[in-house]
């Protein structure tokens, strides 16, 4: 990036734009985004403004792919450290949409060696930024399908679609142009930097048309778009940055579409070429870059069942439970499920190998942690990872107090190893990575030792950043909301009864990530009965720390825990 800005002036305006936004919030150190009074966020908007206006002029050439890649990475840095979660989302959906043109190309594949000297290195980079955002836009699955996903989506714009042979070029550009009605000034506002809502459907080239690297869903694919109305891809390219020298139909169905929310993820691919199955994975890892690798293929497994999780998730109709009993009934069939049992067989067998092989290399690595700490920082790392993981497949929800319980050691080590981390980095607020906010969330929500959950939430607060999509202040107002029901929860009932009206507790992130929703069971004090119950609040953090709750009616829609808490 920092070589690129010097030859292009669309990512140096958006590089300054980034830099001058991070310097207006050390300047101004309220939690808000900061206003024209703030010379340095003026200057951001300026610079932002004028990225936008150059990238929306920019000609459809093989050579404007680079920039309107990386263009779109610096756009959603942007947004996301102003926590404009909207104008986020649909930089990723764009940005999504010209990777799928880039695995999708054919006829034009030689032709995209122009983009960088190492086009399969250069894309690599590009998914390995995206992995995390795209991982975390999972959280705003149900107003980014309402958004981006209607059910009568807009009809393709006119040169956007058509054969393989015109596709690339202009789809890349088309989807990079966000819609900048005036010029750059001072007043100019960069809240509106991507009114294209474009379905990331529209992107595809129609099926009839020979190059095409869209193939009919076959009836699993069908049914997973079916039921969460988002595109399913039918396979994946091994390397998307080498596409194939000659267009033919069995070329074309290697490459998958890059989207959000499907089980065929592009971002859980090993860097080592050899590492390509898990029936591979051997008894003893040579090192932690051949963990690393074995771990892709782990997550990649892991989450090939989300959709599975989600869809029995929803037919629960846990919010429609008229009585405990109905309650009780509803959460213990789940593991009756012969999905989930597959699912459980499936992933514990291979997170059992994986963290075996493991074993041996991570103790060594922490016998020497004080003459190599990035190695150990690396290595914790991925052991959190494999916390998170272990936790997920245990699905505690659906499971007895003794088995959530049980968790108790995960979650400890989970704070213990994540303020490891945290204190190692300098924290300047803002990350474009995973980070940690999330592992200590699940623990601050989730344990049920009530001192691990109140460290979690210390840690949150002692930290505080914002890694992409998420914000540890907003993670631990919810926090806090949670230990208040926990409390209220404990103070009534056998530790059953206790523990099943825990289980109600759902959390939803709607209006595309500006308001959250958070449903429990509460006491109402005319009947006496404990009723399921939802608040809303939106993303603005008070200066307690806390967030601004109101009831509201039960709505549908879906919490992104599924089974974790």
């Amino acid at each position: 990036m920092p070589q690129v800005t010097m030859e292009e002036p669309t990512l140096r305006y958006g590089a300054m734009a980034v830099g001058a936004l991070r310097k207006a919030y050390e300047f101004d150190s309220s939690l808000t985004t900061p206003t024209n009074g703030n010379k340095h966020y003026l200057n951001a908007v300026i610079y932002y403004c004028e990225a936008l206006r150059l990238q929306s002029k920019a000609k459809p050439t093989r050579e404007g792919l680079r920039t309107a890649l990386l263009s779109s990475l610096l756009f959603i840095c942007f947004e996301a450290q102003r926590g404009n979660m909207p104008a986020v989302l649909k930089h990723v959906t764009h940005g999504f949409s010209m990777l799928n043109e880039l695995a999708g190309c054919t006829d034009l594949a030689p032709g995209l060696v122009s983009i960088a000297q190492a086009p399969p290195s250069l894309v690599q980079e590009i998914l390995d930024c995206y992995k995390p955002l795209e991982l975390q836009s999972r959280s705003f699955m149900g107003s980014y399908k309402k958004a981006f996903f209607p059910s009568n989506p807009a009809k393709p714009v006119s040169g956007v679609l058509g054969p393989a042979t015109q596709a690339a070029p202009k789809t890349i550009t088309a989807l990079s142009r966000p819609n900048v009605s005036g010029g750059p000034g001072p007043q100019a506002s960069p809240a509106a930097s991507s009114d294209i809502s474009m379905p990331l459907e529209s992107s595809r080239s129609p099926s009839s048309q020979p190059s095409t690297p869209w193939q009919s869903p076959s009836p699993a694919a069908a049914a997973v778009s079916a039921h969460t109305g988002l595109p399913s891809p039918q396979s994946q390219s091994s390397n998307p940055g080498t596409p194939p020298q000659q267009p033919s139909p069995q070329a074309a169905r290697r490459f998958a579409g890059i989207a959000p929310f499907t089980k065929h993820s592009p971002y859980f691919r090993p860097r080592q070429s050899h590492i390509n199955s898990l029936d591979n994975l051997p008894r003893t890892f040579k090192d932690l870059d051949e963990a690393q690798g074995y771990w892709s293929l782990v997550q990649k497994a892991m989450v090939s069942h989300l959709p599975m999780l989600t869809m029995i998730t929803a037919q629960l109709g846990l919010t429609r439970a008229t009585s405990e009993t109905e309650l009780d009934m509803k959460l213990s069939s789940v593991k009756q499920n012969p999905q989930i049992g597959k699912f459980i067989a499936e992933t514990r067998y291979w997170l059992s190998r994986w963290v075996e092989a493991l074993e041996p290399v991570y103790q060594a690595i922490c016998r020497n942690s004080v003459n190599d700490r990035q190695t150990y920082l690396n290595a914790i790392n991925l052991r959190i990872e494999y916390l998170i993981l272990y936790i997920y497949t245990t699905v505690p929800r659906y499971s007895g107090l003794v088995t959530a319980r049980g968790l108790t050691p995960q979650y400890r080590e989970i704070n213990f190893l994540a303020e490891t981390l945290l204190r190692s980095r300098p924290n300047c607020g803002f990350a474009m990575d995973s980070g940690w906010t999330w592992p200590l969330f699940v623990s601050s929500f989730c344990c049920r030792d009530k001192n691990v959950r109140e460290d979690a939430i210390r840690i949150l607060g002692q930290y505080p950043i914002r890694n992409a999509l998420r914000d540890s202040r907003v993670f631990r107002a919810i926090a806090i909301r949670n230990q208040e029901v926990e409390e209220q929860v404990a103070v009534e009932g056998t530790e059953h009864e206790q523990w099943l009206r825990l289980r109600r507790r759902e959390l939803v992130f709607e209006d595309l990530g500006t308001s959250i929703i958070y449903r429990s069971a509460q006491k109402t004090h005319d009947t006496g009965s404990w009723e399921l119950v939802e608040e809303v609040a939106d993303f603005t953090v008070m200066g307690d720390g806390r967030l601004n709750w109101h009831r509201q009616p039960i709505s549908e829609s879906v919490s992104i825990l599924s089974g974790v808490c």
